[in-house]
């Protein structure tokens, strides 16, 4: 049970991450590129050619 806990904690702490690097870069264009890692998944907010914040998650083996 308290592996579970852990687990989801760890995963909202994950989501919270995300959103929270979200909202550096649209409060600051001078930031390219945040990675965020959780288990065997990896998401990268980047920047694309027109400045748009763009999402991309994948599994890592």
């Amino acid at each position: 049970m308290k592996k579970r806990i852990k687990k989801k904690k760890a995963y909202k702490k994950y989501i919270q991450d995300i959103f929270t690097g979200y909202e550096e870069m649209l409060e600051n264009p001078a930031l390219s590129e945040k990675k965020f890692a959780y288990l065997k998944e990896e998401t990268i907010l980047k920047r694309d050619e027109n400045n748009q914040i763009r999402f991309r998650t994948i599994d890592v083996d």
